[in-house]
Parts: structure tokens; sequence; C-alpha cells
């Protein structure tokens, strides 16, 4: 016995409507952006995507998470709740033009195509509205 449990592969009904969408992709600028910058993007996008999946019929927003890795920076940021504190931590790094960015979902109440849909169209509204520009994505 190697001490671990097989597990169900069906899904427990209560967990029926609960779905996520995980993505990660890698995001420039014009120019540098401060740590502090950073910050208030991972900010505003936790709160946008969890304030989007509420306008779009979310039950609740179990959570949204973030991670941004740039040079010598790494920030994790998360939202549980459409009103809940954005945390964002981590450790900065010196100005960038450039850094990956991961987005993870957990929605209930949404259709997994529902939550693929806001999450990504909200990431892309508030990378624009930063004037950042998402140059790749990876599955």
């Amino acid at each position: 016995m190697t001490g671990f449990m097989e597990l169900n592969s069906s899904r427990n009904p209560v967990h029926d409507d609960i779905n996520s969408h995980g993505m990660r992709c890698l995001v420039t600028a014009a120019g540098s952006v401060s740590a502090v910058d950073l910050r208030r993007f991972a900010a505003e996008l936790m709160a946008a995507i969890a304030s989007a999946c509420v306008t779009a019929g979310a039950k609740d927003v179990s959570h949204v998470k973030a991670f941004i890795e740039y040079g010598a920076g790494f920030l994790h940021a998360d939202i549980v709740g459409d009103q809940g504190d954005v945390k964002v931590e981590g450790r900065d790094g010196e100005p960038t033009e450039r850094f990956s960015l991961v987005v993870n979902s957990v929605i209930y109440g949404l259709s997994a195509n529902a939550v693929k849909d806001v999450t990504e169209s909200t990431i892309n509204t508030t990378v624009g509205k930063f004037g950042f520009v998402r140059t790749s994505a990876e599955k």
C-alpha cells in the first residue's frame, strides 16, 4: 500500500454546479511597469473577474487566484466571494516590460463555458485597460 486512497473517478453530485477555468499567458507593456502597478493590476483583475462572474449569474465566487512572475518578482493575488477582500502578496521585483500571468477561477453556478468566457474576456479587458498586451496563451 502506498498510503494513497484511490478516489472514485465520478464527480460528487454536490459539486455539479462548480466549474473552473485556468489559463497562463505572457503579458507585455510598452514601457517599464513598477511593482506597485503590477500589484494594482492584480487587485483590479481579481475584483473584475469576481464581479463579472456574479453579473453573469454565479451563485458564489469560490475563489479567483492569480500568479504574476517577472524577473526576481513573484506576486500572488486572490479573492473569495463577490465582495471579498482582494489580497495581493509576494515579492516585488525591478520594473519590467513583460510578465507571466496565471489565473484560476473556481465558480459556483456558472457553466464551464461561461466560467471560461467570463474569465478570458475579463482578463483581456483588464490587460487592455492597463495598456498591456497579451502576447501568448497556454491552456
